[in-house]
């Protein structure tokens, strides 16, 4: 065999090396563009049933009822008619505020509960790492829904004290009370 002969099987079975390689990467994409087509479509499911999420909760002495939004916008606020003959207004507030905040609580809980399918199709994908060698994650450089709004997540229900500004009870005039 002359070395031109060698050269040409190397070259061959080099473009027969790199056909397979392209298989292979061409199966992964089909198989990723499949999983985003089927998260896109679950994805837009959830999230119309996730506008529509309400959420309702009643005070534990069943004085108030409160509904929110899936944003966790109150949208109704309910009283026993003698609500106002057995508490006082500050225990009333305090009464409406927590159950505001149980109604939060509950809603939230649905939104990730609807978001949960979608946020296991993410899982299923492969990441960027998977497809190219050496290629960085980003797998979690975005929040999900199902993260964000899960259980264990913490979100501040009151302002801190020294926020006057979502204070009710501030002056209206801040600026000239700051001194």
């Amino acid at each position: 065999m002359t070395d031109n002969g060698i050269r040409a099987d190397a070259r061959d079975a080099a473009r027969e090396q790199s056909r397979g390689r392209n298989a292979a990467l061409q199966e992964q994409i089909d198989a990723l563009l499949a999983g985003l087509h089927e998260q896109t479509e679950a994805l837009a499911v959830a999230q119309g049933a996730v506008a529509n999420t309400t959420a309702q909760a009643e005070s534990p002495d069943g004085l108030v009822r409160v509904t929110v939004d899936s944003s966790g916008a109150v949208v109704a606020v309910d009283f026993d008619p003698s609500t106002f003959t057995r508490t006082t207004p500050a225990r009333l507030a305090d009464v409406v505020a927590g159950t505001a905040r149980a109604a939060v609580a509950e809603v939230r809980a649905r939104i990730a509960e609807l978001m949960a399918p979608v946020a296991a199709l993410t899982a299923n994908l492969p990441d960027l790492p998977d497809l190219v060698d050496g290629a960085p994650s980003i797998r979690n450089l975005v929040p999900t829904v199902a993260t964000e709004f899960g259980p264990g997540t913490e979100h501040p229900s009151t302002p801190a004290q020294d926020d006057d500004l979502h204070d009710w009870r501030a002056p209206i005039m801040r600026e000239a009370h700051r001194g």
